[in-house]
């Protein structure tokens, strides 16, 4: 695989568009439960790509902004779903008074009650419900729609890809949706973990990037090789892992409410864009990836076959 960069590497700069946000409080889910949307689109009318950017335990619907902001930038409405286990719902709702959503992973009390939402898989549906009524009201016709997430967020988006679990009682649940085309994993769980196995992905076709660093590990001190599992087994035409060189699990500070960035944050927000560009039938963009961008701070593995993914 060469290292040289595309002569017009656009996914490495804002896009043309400029972004406007917004706060929706309207998405509800099948059982009524308002779910608060904070999105980041292209101004301008007429349709647009969507990608739902799912956030990580604890986390803020108004985070991952510099992630958002640069996908919104060339052309896709990014949205931004509120979780159950937002620090902004979850703290108040568990007492927890004395920390933030910045802070709560350093205490002994607020991190064991945080995480036992976690390990529990009525949190999981309510995640995955959450995404369904967003995806739901998008209409019947929708489709093209890549779910990301980070962490947490990244478990939430392989179940919405089609992965399944074993052992916890959802055994073989489709959590699917058929508005999904693709999905970007930012430091995702492989098997041992939530149910996952070494089977979960059989099913997993849609268009996979998956990020990493080599310093990203586990609860248990799992690393590199199991975060990439789901690169490894799913089964998808096109897929795309980028490991951070010298990366922990903040991967440069992707989780930022700021949209402005450091130089990994801005490097995977360029391989993501560059890789919902090529889902969406941009065969340059391919190019781009599989000449593998940003060599200094990402290590590269394309797998594609020979058909463009939407051609």
């Amino acid at each position: 695989m060469g290292r040289t960069e595309h002569r017009d590497p656009q996914w490495a700069r804002p896009g043309p568009h400029r972004v406007r946000t917004r706060e929706t409080p309207e998405w509800t889910t099948a059982d009524g439960q308002p779910v608060a949307v904070f999105t980041q689109e292209p101004e301008g009318a007429g349709p647009k790509p969507v990608v739902v950017l799912c956030h990580g335990l604890g986390g803020s619907h108004r985070g991952y902004a510099g992630l958002g902001r640069h996908l919104a930038s060339h052309g896709y409405a990014v949205l931004h779903p509120q979780f159950l286990d937002a620090f902004e719902l979850a703290g108040p709702r568990l007492g927890l008074s004395d920390v933030d959503e910045r802070t709560w992973a350093t205490d002994p009390v607020a991190k064991r009650k945080m995480h036992a939402m976690l390990f529990d898989p009525e949190h999981w549906l309510s995640r995955v419900a959450r995404v369904h009524a967003v995806l739901d009201a998008l209409g019947s016709g929708r489709t093209g729609v890549l779910v990301a997430g980070h962490s947490f967020g990244a478990y939430t988006a392989q179940l919405l890809l089609g992965t399944r679990l074993s052992g916890t009682g959802l055994d073989d649940t489709d959590f699917g949706h058929p508005a999904v085309a693709g999905g970007i994993l930012l430091s995702p769980q492989g098997s041992g973990d939530r149910g996952l196995t070494r089977r979960s992905w059989a099913g997993v076709e849609r268009p996979l990037l998956v990020v990493t660093g080599t310093r990203d590990f586990g609860a248990r001190g799992e690393g590199v090789e199991w975060r990439r599992e789901p690169f490894d087994r799913a089964r998808s035409g096109l897929k795309h892992l980028a490991v951070v060189r010298d990366g922990d699990h903040q991967l440069g500070g992707i989780p930022s409410h700021d949209s402005g960035t450091g130089p990994v944050a801005a490097a995977i927000s360029a391989v993501a864009a560059a890789f919902a560009d090529h889902v969406h039938g941009d065969r340059g963009a391919g190019d781009w990836l599989a000449a593998g961008p940003f060599p200094a701070i990402l290590e590269h593995t394309h797998q594609e076959e020979t058909a463009c993914p939407t051609s």
